[in-house]
């Protein structure tokens, strides 16, 4: 087994590929297609209690688990995958540190990674309808991802609970099977049925990140808004 699982690691393709591309397909987000290259998210592998660092495994749920990080495109393949961190690692903690971060960094180092990241407007409830028709468009989107992790753990039923030995080797293992996902076929899964995670919410954001954040997602909610017209 590990052999194969070192195999199809070596034969599959970098981040580079995909950042680097020209992407015509059709894209998750609407009739913007030019400024999105997939959905992103996170979720947890339960594992059995590492020897080292035992107490940093835990997640919110109180599982021993790893983090896993994946960019998913609109047929719901990854082109993206970061796994390593501990369950207690935060989202954007592991988004931060990870090297598609530090890759979309460095392509464009005058402008800050979140140029390249957009989420929702935080909800307070008095959103506009253009922003409130953004943030629907976003989850849209979202729910790529979250049926990716969904597709992805119901044919390899060991990511619900891997019992593999060695952090390392449970990393390679949960790539192989993201690798082995992205050659199988779709079409055999109802996408209705499959679970979504709850998602995290980051608390960390000082005012000054917000008051940037919410411009880009202004430009973007102008954008959106100019090419739908059920406004």
């Amino acid at each position: 087994m590990e052999q194969l699982m070192y195999s199809l690691l070596d034969d599959s393709s970098s981040e580079e590929d995909w950042l680097n591309e020209e992407s015509g397909e059709e894209n998750v987000l609407e009739n913007i297609a030019k400024l999105v290259k997939g959905c992103i998210d996170g979720t947890h592998v339960i594992i059995d209690p590492p020897k080292d660092g035992r107490n940093d495994y835990v997640d919110r749920k109180g599982h021993f688990s790893l983090k896993v990080q994946g960019v998913c495109n609109e047929k719901r393949k990854f082109i993206n995958v970061f796994i390593g961190y501990p369950g207690s690692a935060h989202d954007s903690w592991v988004y931060q540190n990870s090297p598609l971060s530090q890759n979309l960094d460095s392509k464009c180092g005058a402008y800050p990674c979140s140029r390249y990241l957009v989420t929702p407007y935080r909800d307070n409830g008095h959103l506009t309808a253009p922003k409130k028709l953004f943030n629907k468009k976003l989850s849209s989107g979202r729910v790529k991802i979250e049926h990716t992790f969904g597709m992805v753990k119901q044919r390899f039923r060991q990511l619900y609970y891997c019992k593999l030995r060695g952090v390392k080797k449970l990393c390679h293992f949960i790539r192989a099977c993201c690798v082995l996902h992205n050659l199988a076929n779709e079409n055999d899964f109802d996408f209705d049925e499959i679970s979504e995670e709850e998602p995290e919410v980051d608390v960390s954001s000082g005012h000054q990140d917000m008051s940037a954040n919410n411009a880009r997602r202004d430009i973007l909610c102008l954008e959106i808004r100019k090419n739908i017209t059920d406004l």
